[in-house]
């Protein structure tokens, strides 16, 4: 499919990886390596939610490797990379839910990624169900958050069906989060995401910082850190699967993701600096 005109609105570790030798088998899911994360640099952990029929999982693989792959993953996946805001260097931590969002989640977010098809109703019905959830574990006045509507597949055939109008109202609702239309397909915003939402949850650590005095900054704060980018460890991987299998959380008709379970992100450029971590292990 092709991709329409994006818009963009606005509105107000531990230990981890385990590595084995690469599978070449795709059902198989591949050993992954144990090792530690950098605590020189600042984190910024990141959860994105959304359904099967969403896009997340394609808007989080073109981020990170620059192509893009049809396949959702059931199971989401847990990722890094080197990100630089206003001079600095952090550690973005890529939390992709394979559900909806629970207490745990709630409580380890820095900011939360909502994504929808603009091609898919109960994708678009579906962020409201989570928004709300979320709002029953977290203070989400403290939560930055961003909306995405994705358009990977729209065409003549597969017609866009959650106009402008509904999407800003969402974003609105959503305490007026900002909203991007990205396309994964030809990397359509998919940069400036990331992007924003890292500068939003800086921007947030930095006003905490002045309400409680340059005394008592906290321990995971720019102020902490001037370290630079060298210092970020870089691993490779090649390939790893992540999914084992699954359907959407939300049920409902959906596109073809949810008939192709696994999302395989095999040949990752070994360039590209990031890796799987476990959000539970420190």
């Amino acid at each position: 499919g092709s991709c329409s005109v994006g818009r963009q609105g606005g509105g107000a570790g531990g230990q981890g990886l385990r590595e084995g030798p690469p599978h070449t088998h795709t059902h198989l899911p591949s050993p992954v390596q144990e090792w530690t994360l950098s605590r020189s640099v600042p984190e910024l952990k990141v959860g994105i939610v959304g359904n099967l029929s969403s896009g997340k999982s394609a808007l989080v693989h073109r981020y990170l490797t620059g192509t893009y792959v049809q396949e959702e993953s059931p199971e989401g996946g847990r990722f890094k990379k080197e990100i630089v805001v206003d001079g600095q260097s952090y550690l973005l931590l890529i939390r992709d839910e394979g559900g909806p969002p629970e207490l745990q989640f709630a409580a380890w977010v820095d900011a939360v990624v909502f994504v929808f098809s603009l091609e898919d109703e109960i994708s678009f019905q579906t962020v409201y169900n989570y928004y709300l959830r979320l709002c029953s574990y977290r203070n989400t006045s403290e939560v930055p958050m961003v909306l995405v509507g994705t358009q990977d597949a729209i065409s003549a055939t597969n017609p866009r069906v959650i106009d402008d109008s509904r999407a800003r109202k969402l974003s609105n609702d959503l305490k007026r989060c900002t909203y991007y239309e990205t396309c994964a397909t030809y990397g359509l915003n998919v940069e400036r995401v990331f992007q924003d939402v890292a500068q939003k949850v800086v921007a947030l650590r930095k006003k905490q910082q002045l309400s409680i005095g340059p005394c008592k900054s906290l321990p995971n704060s720019p102020s902490h850190s001037s370290v630079s980018a060298a210092s970020v460890p870089t691993v490779h991987i090649n390939q790893v699967g992540l999914s084992r299998g699954g359907r959407s959380f939300c049920g409902g008709e959906g596109r073809v993701e949810e008939r192709l379970p696994r999302l395989a992100w095999g040949g990752m450029p070994t360039s590209a600096r990031r890796s799987f971590w476990h959000p539970h292990g420190r």
